[in-house]
């Protein structure tokens, strides 16, 4: 006998890798069943927990008498899961899952979509083969939930939860699915107590849910996902609230030191994080056993959740105390830093995930390209995107001179590439020569270096004349070279691609105002700010009140998206006689961020404590009108603001 997770076990009993195995073999021959009946089958990838769950309740002595009903009952909850994940990565925008790119980054949101939709309404026809009217009952119960689960948080997004409303979320979107899987084997062969099981193994599945957050914030532990996801996103976890974070405007090393850090003596967050996680495994590995599940299994399965977790967490310490080392040894060189963050963007076949990883709105937009047009946007996004981050968001953080002096070597690589030198950095040694190669001026990659080089100075502007200079620098110059770029030359057309930079910069800055505000950044004018009777100190005041803006203050906001609205009509003509692999995808990216301008609107120009984002399927919306829109732009302007309203 050995002791095991707090039960007593008999040498040889069934454990996470024999069970697994088991259960991938009969999985596989129910889905071969499937597809025998035309049917779609799911990837069954990964680790199978929740028909892994399904199996640890099932009896020793009632696992050689399990026939396909059992199976293809598991199979109909792996299938959910599955076509979850299909619309979890568009909705998220996700570009890679387990390292892999994504379905519809590969293959566009439509396929995706429709292979995602398929493979729900084929789980249906393997639940039926169960030939149990009760678990087909709890299934169907189970999907619905799981999906009002995703719309509650959904709503959720950008808000301040709290442990009551985060609980009763993930026992929807986590817990029903995993209640399903535990209910399975009781409905099935009558031993059990069926609905006491399902209540458990929704237990059971808010507690993968609470690992897979804490993961989240893990960005050493290997999670298969990008780091922080969820809080860029303004999803509020219960990790969140270990820490008292109550925002989502806070740079990522502050988060992390929020919840991985140690003020004065106790516990940080994390590790506190860590004692929940063990209380509730114990206690469900308890009442597990005592509703029959295999000790061993259910041990292996909760303990490796938990352990995971450890696991991350450790890691996440370690490289925390390695950085606050290194940042405490002597700095690296000016050219270590700036080779190393270009290198980030890795090569060519990287940039399309790097795009869409970042740049969502334009990304999505950015498929109607062709093939080789597409990687000429994608490497131009990604020097863009490196330029950015050599001030914005370093590897090492340095004062403002230093900053400036990586930027002035970017520079000088810059040049240099684009006179023909190899630099040995992928995305200069692509995007520059090209650039030279279709003759763009010079002075688009200059006015591009130059804007950000601003956002090194007190970010204040004293006009609208002194901001267009900076929104042409870091979006105007982009239109222009992106217009030289596909063969377009003539100065009207280049002064209406400038203009559609002002506008989408403009959009941004509108969005934006409370994230910048908190890195101390403010890019509404003087002039702006005292025509409508405040100034710049009373943004931080209205931001730490949290409540609803001042009328004077929604005026200057809608002011900024009207002179907004004025450059997308002067862009109109510009985008009407780009040529059709041009003009298609500038218009749908268009219109989607105009959009953005529509939900600042929306929210009562509250831009201090909520961030305006549109989700993917109000995105597509907006895109199609506005490639149908500039399609028939001879006989209306698209970008007019009572015929958007009306198609919106």
């Amino acid at each position: 006998m050995i002791s095991f997770g707090g039960f007593t076990t008999t040498p040889g009993a069934l454990d996470v890798v024999g069970a697994s195995r088991i259960v991938r073999i009969e999985l596989e021959a129910a889905a071969e069943m499937l597809r025998a009946d035309g049917l779609p089958s799911p990837t069954l990838e990964g680790k199978l927990l929740r028909p892994l769950v399904a199996y640890a309740f099932v009896q020793p002595e009632a696992r050689d008498q399990l026939d396909s009903r059992f199976w293809f009952g598991a199979l109909a909850i792996q299938m959910v899961h599955e076509a979850s994940l299909l619309h979890d990565d568009i909705v998220d925008e996700a570009a890679v899952r387990r390292g892999q790119p994504t379905l519809h980054t590969e293959q566009g949101v439509g396929s995706a979509l429709v292979q995602g939709d398929h493979l729900l309404t084929a789980a249906y026809s393997a639940a039926l083969k169960t030939g149990s009217i009760d678990f087909l009952e709890r299934f169907i119960h189970a999907v619905e939930r799981t999906v009002a689960g995703e719309i509650r948080q959904a709503r959720a997004v950008g808000a301040t939860g709290d442990e009551v409303t985060y609980s009763e979320i993930i026992s929807g979107k986590s817990g029903e699915l995993l209640g399903a899987s535990a209910y399975l084997a009781a409905a099935l062969t009558g031993s059990g107590v069926p609905d006491a099981r399902g209540e458990i193994g929704l237990r059971i599945g808010s507690l993968y849910q609470r690992v897979d957050d804490l993961l989240d914030y893990c960005s050493a532990g290997n999670s298969g996902k990008p780091p922080l996801q969820d809080y860029r996103q303004g999803k509020w976890t219960w990790i969140l609230g270990e820490a008292q974070i109550t925002d989502f405007g806070f740079p990522d090393e502050r988060v992390q030191e929020a919840i991985f850090g140690h003020s004065g003596e106790g516990q940080s967050a994390a590790e506190r994080a860590i004692g929940t996680l063990d209380g509730i495994r114990d206690q469900l590995v308890s009442e597990a056993v005592l509703l029959g599940a295999c000790p061993r299994l259910m041990c292996d399965i909760l303990n490796g959740w938990v352990s995971s977790a450890k696991s991350a967490v450790a890691a996440q310490r370690e490289s925390n105390t390695k950085m606050a080392g290194a940042s405490a040894r002597a700095a690296p060189s000016v050219e270590a830093v700036v080779f190393e963050t270009a290198r980030q963007a890795g090569e060519a076949s990287e940039w399309r995930a790097y795009f869409t990883q970042h740049a969502r709105t334009f990304s999505l937009a950015a498929r109607l390209f062709p093939a080789a047009p597409a990687r000429q946007v994608e490497g131009l996004y990604a020097y863009c995107r490196v330029t950015d981050d050599l001030i914005d968001d370093p590897i090492v953080p340095a004062s403002s001179d230093v900053l400036r002096e990586r930027l002035d070597l970017w520079r000088a690589l810059s040049r240099a590439a684009y006179e023909g030198d190899r630099i040995e950095i992928p995305v200069l040694d692509y995007v520059m020569p090209e650039a030279a190669l279709a003759s763009v001026d010079w002075l688009y990659p200059e006015a591009l270096l130059d804007g950000v080089e601003m956002d090194l100075d007190e970010c204040r502007y004293e006009d609208w004349p002194a901001l267009e200079r900076y929104t042409f620098g870091v979006a105007g110059s982009v239109g222009g070279w992106m217009t030289q770029l596909f063969g377009l030359r003539d100065p009207e057309t280049l002064d209406e691609a400038h203009a559609l930079g002002h506008a989408l910069q403009l959009t941004n800055i509108a969005r934006d105002v409370g994230e910048d505000l908190r890195r101390g950044r403010v890019y509404l004018p003087d002039a702006l700010m005292s025509l409508h009777g405040f100034c710049a100190a009373d943004l931080s005041t209205w931001q730490a009140d949290g409540g609803p803006v001042p009328v004077h203050y929604r005026a200057a906001i809608e002011e900024l998206l009207a002179l907004a609205d004025d450059y997308y009509q002067r862009a109109q003509p510009g985008i009407a006689k780009l040529p059709t692999f041009f003009r298609r995808p500038v218009a749908a990216a268009a219109a989607a961020y105009r959009g953005i301008g529509q939900e600042v609107r929306s929210n009562g120009h509250d831009n201090l404590n909520r961030r305006a984002h549109t989700k993917v399927g109000r995105k597509l919306l907006l895109g199609a009108q506005g490639i149908l829109m500039a399609r028939d732009s001879g006989r209306r302007c698209f970008f007019d603001s009572k015929e958007a309203s009306r198609h919106e």
